[in-house]
């Protein structure tokens, strides 16, 4: 399937929130799809690695060593970098699983906020093929995790106050 025409609309948005779940392709899409584009990546799974690297003196991190606390500051630091980025005119591509609307609402208030455009692309790949494609990531998150993700996944909707919404059912790499 080509997803060609679509994506370069999405190219043209403020905020674009690349979605599903860990080990669905989303690096390689945005890859792929968004490299040289003009948007600035964020992606808050190499926020939490940056930040307990940095502080915990090199020593790496690892999905085990994830904790809602450090969490709370890498949200916090994701949605700094956003909002910096968009109040000095730069167009933002951010990755994370975002699965609920709640999860991707804060976003959507700070286009609404600042009177830019926001999209949402959601990578909609089969479970399993999740789970066996994470195994292959150089941050390893554990399957139980991925599969407490797949439970609460509810697909975005324009109804939640996007301007396009782009559902991709199992990506692939060789697809183009």
């Amino acid at each position: 399937m080509k997803y060609y025409e679509a994506i370069e609309k999405f190219k043209t948005y403020n905020i674009v929130l690349l979605c599903g779940l860990y080990g669905s392709g989303k690096t390689e899409f945005a890859n792929m799809y968004f490299k040289n584009s003009g948007l600035y990546r964020i992606s808050r799974l190499e926020l939490r690695k940056l930040m307990y690297e940095m502080t915990h003196f090199g020593e790496p991190w690892a999905a085990e060593k994830f904790t809602e606390e450090d969490d709370v500051l890498a949200k916090h630091v994701e949605r700094k970098i956003t909002e910096h980025f968009i109040q000095n005119k730069r167009n933002v591509l951010i990755i994370n699983t975002f699965m609920t609307k709640k999860s991707r609402q804060r976003f959507i208030n700070i286009a609404k906020e600042n009177k830019k455009t926001i999209g949402a692309i959601f990578l909609d790949t089969p479970l399993e093929k999740c789970i066996e494609q994470s195994k292959r990531l150089s941050l390893t998150i554990p399957e139980y995790v991925i599969r407490q993700l797949y439970n609460k996944k509810e697909l975005p909707t324009k109804l939640e106050g996007f301007n396009d919404v782009l559902i991709i059912n199992d990506f692939t790499l060789n697809q183009q």
